[in-house]
């Protein structure tokens, strides 16, 4: 689960996501009173010793917000600034459209074209 301390973590792990691919994206509302949304992502590892992508997947579980805008004539997706990550409320806010700001406030994070907003954040590299 992702805290303040383990985020600040894989936001250095992965340079906040710059120049990520986007893989997948599922949005899951079965058995569930909130849905859970899963992003599969190619990031850059730079703790490995050599220039190394990793798959890597956020599992958002107990969603309370989100909007995920897609762009005319999109062939691919590239998080192009990074993400950020915002904690408030009992509430993590992932923006991945924050165009390298990433000290973000939770309306700065809602004004944003892709965010998520969830009880609990999983992280893993797979």
């Amino acid at each position: 689960m992702l805290s303040p301390s383990s985020a600040s973590d894989v936001l250095r792990r992965f340079d906040h996501f710059n120049d990520s691919v986007l893989g997948a994206i599922s949005v899951d509302y079965a058995e569930r009173t909130l849905p859970h949304i899963q992003i599969t992502l190619t990031c850059q590892d730079d703790d490995a010793d050599e220039p190394t992508w990793r798959s890597c997947r956020i599992d958002f579980h107990n969603v309370r917000e989100f909007r995920i805008e897609q762009r005319a004539n999109s062939t691919q997706s590239v998080i192009s600034f990074g993400i950020a990550i915002t904690i408030e409320g009992g509430i993590t806010f992932v923006d991945f459209d924050c165009l390298g700001d990433t000290e973000r406030t939770v309306e700065q994070v809602r004004s944003s074209d892709f965010y998520i907003g969830a009880e609990r954040v999983d992280f893993s590299v797979i």
